[in-house]
């Protein structure tokens, strides 16, 4: 006689007195909840097994967007230092001049900035600090440099290609850290932006390679629990 093995059912349970037959109404309603559960429940996970898979590939996207270097050609403008509250923002800022003493997580300092304009008068701001050996690790020591280059264009009124990583989030007050100013002869002398471009084709190539080496160790191991079954 079939015996349905629901957990938490009543119907799992078979003594002399007491049998409940498949081919009761109540043993079929019983199977069909059991199943209905089963499916359920494969449903919600698969679909929490790819919520997850996007949000790791969402967050790796937006680690490899906020750091990777980028270049704008603007007109530089002027050049400040502002005391700067970093708060509880401190991820989205670098460390103060090397060799100073404080880090990144230092509450209240001063920050150099760089402000500029696009063609089209849009204003762009960069903050300008040091990375030291902290990441991203692009090993910026000389902040204070770039900030007199940076002056030296406001002054003269050229357009300079700015070498920068980060995001501008004029909520949060969040700026992009310039790492290089470059004079260019003018605001169509951009080019393109090749750091980034072989970069992101390379991450692509590993995601791809690592992908398929996780794919092969699953069948892998999964025929190996096979041989060793087989064996038993």
């Amino acid at each position: 006689m079939p015996k349905l093995l629901c957990a938490g059912s009543d119907l799992n349970y078979q003594s002399p007195d007491n049998v409940v037959g498949w081919t009761s109404p109540r043993w079929w309603l019983s199977f069909a909840t059991c199943h209905m559960i089963d499916l359920q429940g494969a449903k919600t996970m698969r679909y929490v097994k790819i919520l997850i898979r996007i949000l790791a590939i969402g967050l790796a996207v937006a680690v490899f967007d906020y750091t990777l270097p980028s270049t704008n050609v603007v007109r530089v403008v002027g050049t400040e230092v502002v005391r700067t509250d970093v708060g509880n923002r401190w991820f989205f800022w670098s460390s103060p001049d090397a060799g100073t003493g404080s880090d990144a997580t230092s509450v209240n300092r001063d920050v150099r900035f760089i402000n500029s304009v696009f063609e089209d008068n849009e204003p762009r701001v960069f903050r300008n600090e040091d990375t030291g050996w902290s990441w991203p690790p692009y090993l910026k020591f000389s902040s204070g440099n770039l900030q007199a280059e940076a002056q030296n264009l406001a002054e003269t009124g050229g357009w300079a290609a700015v070498r920068h990583y980060g995001w501008r989030i004029k909520m949060f007050s969040i700026y992009p850290n310039a790492l290089s100013v470059k004079q260019v002869s003018g605001p169509d002398a951009g080019s393109l932006n090749w750091v980034r471009i072989i970069a992101t084709v390379l991450l692509v190539i590993a995601g791809l390679v690592v992908w398929r080496l996780w794919v092969w160790t699953r069948n892998w191991l999964a025929n190996l629990i096979d041989r060793l079954k087989s064996k038993l």
